[in-house]
């Protein structure tokens, strides 16, 4: 009987423990914006000029982006926060599980996109960790963090608006190394013709007249971008205001979505 006695201690102990746990998560019950800071990661300009594009992604679409950043983690992976902060702000409209969330944790160094159930399909896990890995890593790497929120925004807009592809992104998104070879070469071309042209038209006393536009287009068209923002050809208007803040409706997560550390 002793020996039960202990046992029924010992459950009721790990239970509570468990339950405390699931119940310390560093943010309050319920956000208080789409963007909250509660790391003071962005300043004021910065924080409108999200929480603007946001609402009014929220106002013409119904699908819920919310980003938070935190400066203590209680011992919990950005992966495990993610989820369990999507579901206790209920992220995403009724029904539809709709919604996503960008959590910044400022103490590990480490972000995470987590999506409801209904944005899967839109933003498969592996999309997701290559949004994390070219939008907002290289970014966060040099202390710019709105720009690498920003950008991932905006290429989270455009899948979920279906202004393009998880798959065309993934194409356009992995070229990035190879538009940079391409365009080193059509810039060293563009010199060794313009040297020798040069030297032709001085030697036949032909007028200085040359094909520089087409040249100064053609690298142009060909120049490679830096890995973050290579998704730019995509980047999506802000907008105005639609009618305020809503907070979530109540959307499902189910652990999805992927991260990275910087």
């Amino acid at each position: 009987m002793k020996h039960k006695n202990i046992a029924f201690f010992i459950i009721l102990l790990v239970s509570g423990t468990m339950f405390g746990q699931g119940t310390g998560l560093p943010v309050p019950d319920a956000p208080g914006n789409w963007v909250n800071d509660y790391a003071k990661v962005f300043n004021s300009a910065e924080l409108q000029q999200l929480n603007q594009k946001l609402n009014s992604f929220q106002y013409r679409s119904s699908t819920q982006i919310f980003i938070a950043t935190i400066s203590e983690n209680n011992g919990y992976s950005v992966s495990q926060l993610g989820p369990e902060i999507g579901e206790k702000w209920s992220i995403g409209q009724k029904g539809k599980d709709n919604g996503l969330l960008i959590l910044m944790d400022m103490q590990a160094r480490d972000v995470f996109i987590s999506n409801g159930y209904g944005l899967e399909e839109y933003v498969p896990d592996a999309i997701a960790k290559r949004i994390v890995e070219n939008e907002i890593v290289p970014y966060f790497e040099e202390g710019n963090y709105y720009e690498g929120i920003d950008q991932a925004t905006d290429v989270l807009i455009g899948l979920l608006d279906g202004k393009f592809t998880a798959d065309e992104y993934r194409e356009q998104s992995g070229s990035s190394a190879v538009g940079s070879a391409i365009g080193s070469i059509f810039f060293i071309i563009f010199w060794l013709v313009m040297i020798f042209g040069s030297r032709r038209r001085r030697s036949a006393g032909m007028g200085s007249r040359s094909n520089l536009p087409f040249w100064i287009a053609l690298g142009m068209m060909s120049s490679g971008s830096r890995s973050s923002g290579s998704f730019g050809n995509f980047s999506s208007g802000s907008g105005g205001f639609g009618g305020g803040f809503t907070g979530g409706g109540g959307g499902s997560f189910g652990g999805g979505g992927a991260g990275g550390s910087w």
